[in-house]
């Protein structure tokens, strides 16, 4: 397939995370630019959203810097959030496989969970086909995320007014994805330990620090349980 078909097709692919990730990017954007009052501020949404394509760390990030987390606080977090991509990354290892380093490191730097499902599902002629279509795939999501963010950091600049509840657009988002994910029986496991996880860090910790030991937890559960859980699916899955 010539380059020309396969950017017609990653593009007409990826049209729906167009719609998603310029809305939750233009909310990001705007969060930034009404939280932290800088003249540069769009350059630094530009340069944020270019530089990570996570949108959970790109709102989270906007509390982190107007309370001056520390940094290791924001590595340990950032790592938490984003450590599910190393999981999506070892089922890639022989898709990407025979591409040269460079490129290689932009599809793993580039990994998202839209990115991951559009990736997955391509079905090309031959592998160097498939390589220009993921490639195509992640550079057109990769440019949708920082074109939200960039117009919301010049909206809220711009055109000021109250960012109240903005915030919460990414949780609402999650809130949304996991209640549709829970109708799968199997799914309400891990969400459960996810909720109890919570709850444990806020009853020991602090609003502000509550988050990593939650996330400590959850880790250490899902491993230590790991045998259990597999049991719980096979079986939940039996009985569909």
């Amino acid at each position: 397939m010539d380059n020309k078909k396969i950017l017609s097709k990653a593009f007409t692919a990826s049209l729906p995370v167009l719609m998603g990730y310029t809305t939750m990017g233009m909310a990001a954007g705007i969060l930034l630019s009404g939280t932290i009052q800088r003249s540069d501020i769009v350059l630094w949404a530009f340069l944020s959203s270019l530089t990570s394509i996570s949108g959970a760390l790109q709102f989270a990030i906007v509390d982190w810097i107007d309370n001056r987390i520390p940094l290791l606080d924001v590595a340990l977090l950032t790592c938490f959030l984003n450590v599910r991509y190393a999981m999506y990354g070892l089922s890639l290892l022989e898709k990407f496989s025979g591409i040269s380093f460079w490129k290689k490191c932009y599809l793993i730097w580039s990994l998202t969970d839209e990115t991951y499902a559009l990736e997955t599902e391509s079905r090309e002629d031959d592998k160097k086909s498939t390589l220009r279509y993921c490639l195509a795939v992640a550079a057109f999501d990769h440019s949708y995320w920082v074109i939200g963010v960039t117009i919301g950091a010049v909206a809220g600049k711009f055109l000021p007014f109250s960012t109240r509840g903005i915030d919460f657009a990414m949780t609402a988002l999650f809130l949304v994805v996991l209640t549709d994910q829970c109708k799968d029986r199997r799914n309400i496991y891990p969400a459960v330990i996810g909720v109890l996880s919570a709850v444990a860090g806020r009853i020991f910790f602090s609003t502000s620090n509550m988050l990593i030991p939650a996330m400590i937890l959850m880790t250490a559960v899902f491993i230590i349980f790991r045998k259990k859980l597999e049991k719980l699916f096979i079986d939940a899955e039996v009985s569909k």
